[in-house]
């Protein structure tokens, strides 16, 4: 069993599930010192943690990869043979390469990985796919997870070991959806405008710059008027053709190192 003096909680969540698997694991270790760096709305310019201490990074997939925005802050956290535990969430398709994408990052930042995991949550663009992840069963998973993650031979090898995905990473493409306001619900309080990660929407007219946008649906999800939503011809139509296509329940995947 590994010894550690503290937990780092690294993770970036738009809409909330990536924070409460997240929290499921902090739970499950609770009786450690922790500090928790929520990637959304915590700049950091330099992190170094220690290999005294235990780091465990948590990210959606968006597009089968790392979202551009964690990664900027990811390669900015520094370890020094410091284990590390990864995940990530996906809304019931496919996590891709964003797991292998993450370890990537960590283990040249000076990390290393004791383990792997993809759990399923509702999707941020298509609600109603996994709507109800992650269910209790998921968090439990989660925290048995992180326990099984600390049993591990000293002291830990440093080469890697497999995880599902491909280092010729998935290649992207704009996602062709925006958040649409519907103004009569709308009451102005500027939420969204405050916590939007990128700024993309105008402080005067409150409309959306589709350039700079990630669709990350964080918006939506803290919109305390639900005046907020996916919508249009194109996007009914996608989602339609989702729902077919991705509706059969997804377990999480895991993997230790030996």
């Amino acid at each position: 069993m590994i010894n550690f003096d503290k937990l780092n909680l690294i993770y970036f969540s738009a809409t909330g599930t990536t924070t409460r698997i997240m929290s499921a694991m902090g739970n499950a270790l609770s009786h450690y010192p922790q500090t928790k760096y929520n990637l959304l709305t915590t700049d950091i310019e330099s992190l170094h943690i220690p290999s005294t201490e235990l780091a465990i990074f948590g990210v959606p997939v968006y597009s089968g990869r790392v979202p551009k925005i964690a990664l900027d802050t990811l390669r900015r956290i520094k370890g020094d043979g410091t284990p590390a535990i990864l995940f990530c969430v996906y809304g019931n398709r496919a996590f891709d390469d964003a797991l292998v994408e993450l370890q990537d990052v960590v283990e040249s930042n000076g990390f290393v990985v004791l383990s792997a995991a993809a759990f399923v949550a509702q999707h941020s663009i298509f609600p109603h796919i996994a709507a109800d992840r992650p269910d209790a069963s998921d968090l439990e998973k989660a925290a048995a997870f992180a326990i099984r993650s600390l049993r591990v031979e000293m002291p830990i090898e440093k080469e890697k070991f497999h995880i599902r995905g491909n280092h010729s990473y998935r290649n992207t493409k704009n996602i062709p959806f925006t958040p649409r306001r519907n103004n009569a619900a709308c009451n102005g309080c500027g939420l969204c405008i405050r916590q939007c990660p990128v700024q993309a929407i105008d402080p005067n007219t409150r409309r959306i710059d589709k350039s700079l946008c990630l669709s990350c649906a964080h918006c939506i999800a803290i919109c305390p008027s639900h005046a907020k939503r996916f919508g249009g011809v194109l996007y009914w139509y996608a989602s339609r053709k989702f729902k077919k296509a991705y509706s059969t329940p997804q377990e999480p995947y895991m993997v230790y190192r030996s």
